[in-house]
């Protein structure tokens, strides 16, 4: 399959359930609301409780000589510093799972509508997916995240070895040092990169994997690294698609920086522009993971028997 064929295809299934960029949208605008909801509403009433003065707290002077004394007012408000992170754990548990079940649903639908191009999109079906994929991408993402954080602390100590190079040559060579800041510099930025790249990409096509062939999360994180090897052609497809994501985003940005800048009305077109600006986002994302299934798909399955596990509401073609 050519990168063409599965970005065509890609579109099709998104414009074919465009609803999908609908959710996302609204998922965007409860997870903005039920910030001021859960985190907001809290600490306002801890406020009156206390009995704190919020117009004294802002004032920068007074903000200044409170921190002098950090333990101090640490003491005095410790009930409000608890309210605080109680309500910040509590909208970030709020926002995984919103974001996961939404993330569930979207990978059910676009599996379905790969499995069956005249399955059209249902928001019982969204929700029969959303809850069926909810906990397989929830762990996989943990697992996920796990190898970002190695990833990270493999090239901080990367990095303090090459400065602690670099430290050794300058006693030496000031010339060779600036020679092994500059090469030290582009190994580890290539190396970063192509270590995200490649950690997406065993992301994106693990859930498909998740999708098509219902594993578990580590065996699909062994399954998604063999078909990476074995098809590397995939991690390039994703990182192109990557790039065009970025680019559109870029443009929309490019776009939109100058209207900020239009006397009177600019901050009003603003608004509206910046929410535009995260719909097409969205939309231009569900086509990348669309693809990037299609991709997959059509791949890593060799014959029509390994098509396993269909939802029961989606027919055989």
């Amino acid at each position: 399959m050519t990168y063409a064929e599965a970005l065509k295809d890609g579109f099709k299934t998104v414009h074919k359930n465009w609803q999908l960029a609908l959710i996302q949208f609204l998922s965007m605008i409860v997870s903005f609301i039920s910030f001021f909801i859960i985190v907001g509403t809290p600490i306002g009433i801890a406020f009156i409780l206390f009995g704190l003065d919020l117009t004294e707290i802002l004032k920068m002077s007074d903000v200044f000589s409170a921190f002098r004394d950090s333990a101090e007012l640490l003491k005095k408000y410790f009930a409000m510093a608890i309210v605080i992170i109680l309500s910040l754990l509590a909208y970030l548990s709020f926002i995984v799972v919103l974001w996961t079940f939404t993330f569930g649903g979207i990978i059910g639908v676009i599996t379905d509508n790969i499995f069956d191009e005249k399955q059209r999109f249902s928001f019982k079906i969204f929700i029969s997916d959303g809850k069926r994929y909810f906990f397989p991408v929830f762990i996989f993402s943990a697992v996920i995240g796990i190898i970002f954080i190695v990833i990270s602390f493999v090239l901080v100590i990367l990095g303090g070895i090459s400065s602690s190079i670099i430290e050794i040559a300058k006693s030496e060579e000031v010339t060779f040092a600036l020679f092994l800041g500059v090469f030290f510099s582009l190994i580890l930025v290539s190396a970063g990169l192509f270590l995200i790249l490649v950690t997406l990409a065993i992301t994106v096509y693990g859930i498909a994997t998740l999708a098509f062939k219902s594993t578990k999360s580590f065996e699909t994180l062994k399954v998604t690294i063999k078909y990476l090897i074995s098809t590397p052609s995939a991690i390039w497809f994703y990182g192109l698609l990557m790039a065009g994501y970025a680019l559109v985003s870029l443009l929309f940005m490019l776009i939109g920086s100058p209207i900020t800048f239009i006397p009177f009305i600019g901050p009003l077109l603003a608004v509206p522009y910046h929410l535009l600006m995260y719909l097409v986002q969205g939309y231009f994302g569900l086509i990348t993971i669309a693809s990037a299934f299609h991709y997959y798909h059509r791949t890593a399955f060799i014959a029509p028997v390994e098509k396993i596990d269909m939802p029961e509401h989606v027919e055989e073609v």
